[in-house]
C-alpha cells in the first residue's frame, strides 16, 4: 500500500536548497510508493511558481490557502469548496476585521473566497486578536482564526484548515493514519498534527509550534534534529517510510 507524505512548503520543504534537492532525489526514486501532497498557506498560483523556481517534484495534490483549496491536476476540488462554504460569512467577517488598525490586509493574490488574511503590524499586540474573536463570536459567526509566524492572521471557515483537508484526501485515497506523514514548521501547521497521523516537526520550527508540541507529546509526533527538508528525510526514516 502507498503512503502519504504531506508537507508544508516554506521553511519546511523549502529553505535549504541542498536538502530539498536531496529529498527530491529520494522521493523520485520511490515515486510510485507514495502520494505527495503540498500543504501551504500560499495561494495555488504562488505555490506553483515556487515549485518551478525551486524545481520541486509535481505533487499528486495541492492543499493551498491554509487548507481552503484542494487541487488535483490543476483542477480545484468543488466538493471541498461546497463543504467549507457552509455557514461562511466572509463579507461580515472582513468588515469587522478591517476596523482593527493593527491589521493590514495581505495582497489580493493571497485572499480567496474562503480565506481572509491580514498581517499583524505589531506582533507584541497580539491581544487584539482576542478582541476581534470576541466581536465575531458575539455575532455567532462560524469561523476559525489561525495566527502563525508572529504576524500572519488567517480567518477561515470553521471546517477548513490544512489538517481537515489532508484528512479528507487521506480518506478519499483510503490511506490509514499510520501510513500518513505530515510535516511542518509553524502555527498554521498545527492542525496537520491534530489528525492522529504520523507527524514530523522540523527543527527550525516557529515558537508557537514548538510550544504546541511540548504540550502534546505523542509517539506519533517527532521533532527532528535537522532543519528544513533534512528534517523531513529524518522523519521519513524515523517512521520507516523511506527505506
Amino acid at each position: 500500500m502507498k503512503y502519504i507524505l504531506a508537507t508544508d512548503l516554506d521553511n519546511t520543504l523549502v529553505g535549504d536548497d541542498q536538502a530539498t534537492k536531496n529529498l527530491n532525489q529520494k522521493l523520485a526514486a520511490k515515486r510510485q510508493e507514495l502520494y505527495l501532497i503540498y500543504a501551504t498557506g500560499r495561494s495555488y498560483s504562488s505555490a506553483v511558481e515556487l515549485m518551478h523556481k525551486k524545481q520541486l517534484l509535481e505533487p499528486d495534490y495541492w492543499v493551498t490557502g491554509v487548507g481552503t483549496e484542494i487541487y488535483h491536476q490543476s483542477q480545484r476540488n468543488t466538493f471541498w469548496e461546497s463543504k467549507i462554504s457552509d455557514q461562511w460569512e466572509p463579507q461580515i467577517i472582513t468588515s469587522i476585521a478591517q476596523s482593527f488598525k493593527q491589521l493590514s490586509p495581505q495582497s489580493l493574490r493571497e485572499q480567496n473566497p474562503w480565506k481572509i488574511s491580514f498581517y499583524l503590524n505589531q506582533p507584541q499586540n497580539s491581544d487584539i486578536l482576542e478582541e476581534l474573536k470576541t466581536q465575531l463570536n458575539e455575532l455567532g459567526l462560524a469561523y476559525q482564526m489561525i495566527f502563525s509566524s508572529g504576524r500572519d492572521v488567517d480567518i477561515l471557515p470553521y471546517n477548513a484548515n490544512k489538517g481537515l483537508a489532508i484528512t479528507y484526501l487521506r480518506k478519499h485515497l483510503h490511506i490509514p493514519v499510520e501510513l500518513t506523514l505530515v510535516c511542518g514548521d509553524s502555527g498554521n501547521d498545527i492542525h496537520l498534527f491534530e489528525q492522529s497521523t504520523l507527524g514530523t516537526i522540523v527543527n527550525n520550527a516557529q515558537p508557537e509550534l514548538i510550544n504546541w508540541y511540548e504540550c502534546n507529546l505523542s509517539p506519533n509526533l517527532y521533532w527532528s534534529n535537522c532543519s528544513y527538508a533534512w528534517g523531513i528525510i529524518e522523519g521519513l526514516q524515523y517512521f520507516q517510510l523511506l527505506k
